[in-house]
């Protein structure tokens, strides 16, 4: 009878605690969605509030979460403050695209309402500018960013005035690039010459991941299918020479092999700094090797072609150094340089200095060689600086840098 008792007490626990799991899983679920919608619009900081609720749910799933979104989110407004100033400098020189480029990545935080200000006050100074003109072109804007291409292409049709039709031109033909790939990459599934299909569709990810179509869960599923003709291949009987081939290269490949994976991921994901690096890696073992020669070249020219893919380089290069991580922003902005990157050259060149004159800082005091190169690289970078007329916000940046920046003289 005891037993019996017991049995069914903690049945009623059970059936008592259930309704409160439930509720728990909903309200997670919940949060979880918003943060996903923020994220992909940009709102880092929503996103962060939304999963540091659910933290408060469900600590073990999601306090981890939490803290990197929120460290992401606090880098980033780190960031939309540079913009921001940079904007005002841009204004004051009347170099209104530029300005629309830097107030439009601002998302959200404290800044955004000012940068919105100034968005239409920059949009409004355009030489040309009319109002139906620059409606329509936020309009296509807004509507590709959410992959609705038929009303983003209906919008920027509708752009007709200049500079306002530069940008909607832009639009116009990235989503014409992006059409004629997947078209492309659909074909070469049907023939089934499957590699060549991926790497388009990996292109037509980096255009647009939530683009029509629908590259991400295509890339999945033909990612599945080379790796499960992998495994089939993988179980053929080898000869006795074939196999004792591969004993010999086991290290060497699979170093290429991982090089290669990864660099992969990272362009599938739009990580055009790591990518650039696996592929580098894979030529430092194999200058030949094809695969790594192609994606080398192709992440080059997507990077000197696509705008944004620069700027995105940029930022992470400045976000990079905010969160002392210098041989990081070294690389992102060197990549930056490197790729063609103009319009924002000055502030490359400073923040690239500022990062080699950390990492001087930072080195063993021991290796005085290796610090008198990295000082003399920051004064190089320093006087490209100075020649693109940068102008350095003073209380973004260590007294240190400042003091190294003011040595160097005024351009002739």
């Amino acid at each position: 009878m005891k037993t019996r008792n017991m049995r069914l007490a903690a049945a009623l626990l059970s059936s008592a605690a259930f309704p409160s799991l439930v509720h728990a899983d909903q309200q997670t679920n919940r949060l979880k969605d918003i943060a996903k919608l923020a994220e992909t619009n940009g709102d880092l900081d929503q996103a962060a509030s939304a999963l540091c609720q659910a933290a408060k749910v469900d600590p073990q799933h999601y306090t981890k979460k939490c803290a990197r979104v929120r460290a992401d989110a606090d880098q980033k407004l780190q960031v939309y403050s540079l913009k921001l100033a940079m904007s005002k400098s841009e204004l004051q020189q009347k170099d209104y695209l530029g300005a629309i480029r830097d107030l439009s990545t601002i998302k959200f935080g404290p800044n955004k309402e000012e940068a919105q200000q100034l968005l239409e006050q920059a949009e409004g100074s355009l030489p040309g500018a009319h109002p139906e003109s620059t409606s329509a072109l936020r309009a296509a804007q807004v509507a590709y960013l959410q992959g609705n291409f038929d009303l983003a292409a209906a919008r920027a049709s509708q752009v007709m005035t200049q500079p306002q039709r530069a940008a909607a031109t832009q639009i116009l033909t990235n989503i014409k690039t992006y059409s004629d790939t997947m078209a492309q990459a659909d074909t070469f599934v049907k023939n089934r010459e499957y590699e060549r299909a991926q790497q388009l569709y990996m292109f037509a990810v980096r255009i647009k991941a939530n683009g029509p179509g629908n590259p991400s869960e295509k890339l999945q599923q033909l990612n599945a299918l080379i790796a499960q003709q992998a495994a089939v291949a993988a179980r053929q009987p080898m000869s006795d020479e074939t196999k004792e081939t591969q004993l010999s290269n086991a290290d060497y490949t699979a170093k290429i092999k991982a090089a290669l994976t990864t660099a992969r991921r990272d362009e599938t994901s739009d990580d055009m700094k790591g990518a650039l690096q696996a592929f580098n890696s894979v030529l430092a073992l194999d200058e030949r090797q094809a695969e790594a020669i192609a994606g080398r070249h192709r992440i080059l020219a997507r990077m000197q072609r696509d705008p944004k893919a620069l700027a995105d380089s940029l930022e992470t290069g400045i976000r990079s150094y905010y969160a002392a991580q210098f041989d990081q922003a070294t690389q992102a902005l060197t990549l930056y340089l490197s790729g063609g990157g103009m319009h924002d050259k000055g502030a490359a060149h400073f923040y690239l200095a500022a990062s080699l004159v950390s990492q001087a800082v930072v080195a063993d005091p021991k290796d005085i060689d290796e610090i008198a190169d990295l000082q003399q690289k920051a004064q190089r970078e320093f006087v490209l600086a100075k020649q693109a007329s940068y102008r350095p916000v003073e209380k973004l940046v260590s007294p240190k840098i400042i003091a190294e920046w003011s040595k160097i003289g005024s351009p002739r």
